[in-house]
């Protein structure tokens, strides 16, 4: 009952801060035209191009067209090095100074594999953080740079909105989002309990002698304690979440490390044999190699 209570508490007031948010005034940020926008893009990477072949010293190289990969994903072919400790700093001068928000995820791709070598995620709201591995010693390889914008609209700073946004439309779509938001919450406990047989204090039961803890990054089995790492544990519980379903690596690896801002294809495989190895001592729990695919927890 309580629980009942304090869904619809939740779900009142966030229908309530939806319309008040929603209600008063247009964002006073105005995308412009598609093609505008996508010709600002265009400069502003071939910007980035530029300024990248002369950090290493390279005056004369032609820059090749900014190629598109889906929407608001952009391929800059430099096939040269980069220095990725100032990486960050360099595209946020630039696009502020083209009027792009600079909210963009970044991927060093290696000329010779076409994998992922290095890669972070950059938010305006964050501007400060400290790029991941940027003090570590890098490599001087061959790199192509991936940038994807996070903005859907790509929106360019404008004017401010010509008035307040018409409310009865808005009306109805905090209630189409207020109401699943009660649904939901009032369904968490038991969908939780269901999926994952967890106990109150918040450990798993992921076999009759293994129980797991995410939080705390334990595993038991057989009495036995062992303490996993941050990254081990946020493996191992999303296997568990999609226990006996084949995971595609790029699944596992956007779940696990992209929102972390960082990419590495080569640590999924490194981390994989390492649960291998700590969870050798129940049978009932097996990680499987599915072939060109992924990986699978087989638990039974």
């Amino acid at each position: 009952m309580k629980n009942n209570v304090i869904a619809w508490i939740i779900g009142v007031a966030a229908v309530l801060i939806i319309l008040v948010m929603t209600s008063v005034t247009r964002s006073p940020v105005k995308p412009v035209a598609d093609a505008g926008a996508q010709n600002e893009v265009n400069l502003a990477l071939r910007e980035v191009a530029d300024h990248l072949l002369r950090e290493t010293k390279d005056f004369r190289t032609l820059i090749p067209p900014i190629r598109t990969e889906g929407e608001d994903t952009y391929l800059i072919k430099l096939a040269t090095q980069v220095d990725y400790a100032s990486l960050r700093s360099t595209i946020d001068s630039i696009l502020t100074r083209h009027g792009i928000r600079p909210d963009y995820r970044v991927s060093l791709l290696n000329c010779a594999s076409g994998q992922i070598d290095l890669g972070f995620l950059a938010l305006a709201s964050d501007q400060n953080k400290e790029v991941p591995c940027q003090e570590r010693e890098q490599v001087n390889d061959c790199y192509n740079v991936r940038l994807s914008l996070i903005d859907q609209h790509k929106a360019i700073a404008g004017s401010p909105s010509d008035g307040p946004m018409p409310k009865l439309p808005w009306l109805w779509v905090g209630l189409v989002i207020g109401f699943p938001l009660i649904w939901l919450y009032w369904k968490r406990q038991p969908l939780q309990a269901e999926a994952g047989n967890s106990d109150n204090d918040g450990w798993f039961s992921m076999s009759d002698i293994t129980t797991f803890h995410p939080a705390n990054q334990l595993l038991n089995i057989d009495e036995t304690s062992q303490e996993l790492t941050f990254r081990e544990a946020k493996l191992l519980q999303f296997f568990f979440e999609h226990k006996n379903q084949v995971l595609e690596r790029e699944r596992i690896m956007e779940a696990v490390w992209e929102d972390e801002g960082v990419i590495v294809g080569r640590s999924l495989d490194v981390f994989v044999s390492r649960l291998r190895k700590k969870l050798k001592g129940d049978p009932a729990l097996q990680i499987t190699n599915v072939h060109g695919v992924g990986y699978k927890l087989m638990i039974g």
